[in-house]
């Protein structure tokens, strides 16, 4: 990335936390439950839901990427992590077949998914495209 587009970035970030406010500016992955998906996706223009389990060596792998970037993208991108051993209701309605599967939502709609544990520019990648 070139120094003009570090500039962009900072700059994007810094009007963006304005915009929304700095209580709205979440720097690290929220919990999202079967109860609170429909209103987290809505709440916020773009969420990343990472859907994992305890016992899942793959999500254990990804998940200090997902903190990384939920820093990365505070005031822009809300990233929560659903159990799907807690919450079978959302991973059944949305497919999920395997873990870790990120869904990627902008408005409240499904803009991209995300299966298995990817490296963080590869992430990053997909999760720019919907910005």
């Amino acid at each position: 990335m070139g120094e003009l587009d570090e500039i962009r970035e900072k700059k994007l970030k810094e009007m963006e936390q304005r915009y929304l406010g700095k209580k709205e500016a979440i720097d690290k992955p929220i919990e999202v439950t079967d109860q609170t998906f429909d209103d987290t996706i809505k709440k916020y223009p773009v969420v990343v839901v990472d859907f994992w389990g305890q016992w899942c060596p793959p999500c254990h792998i990804i998940a200090p990427i997902i903190e990384e970037l939920a820093k990365d993208y505070s005031g822009r991108v809300v990233f929560g992590k659903m159990n799907v051993d807690e919450n079978k209701m959302i991973a059944v309605k949305y497919g999920i077949m395997a873990i870790p599967t990120l869904l990627l939502f902008k408005n409240g709609k499904l803009a991209d998914t995300v299966t298995g544990a990817l490296p963080k520019q590869v992430l990053e990648g997909r999760i720019k495209k919907i910005l």
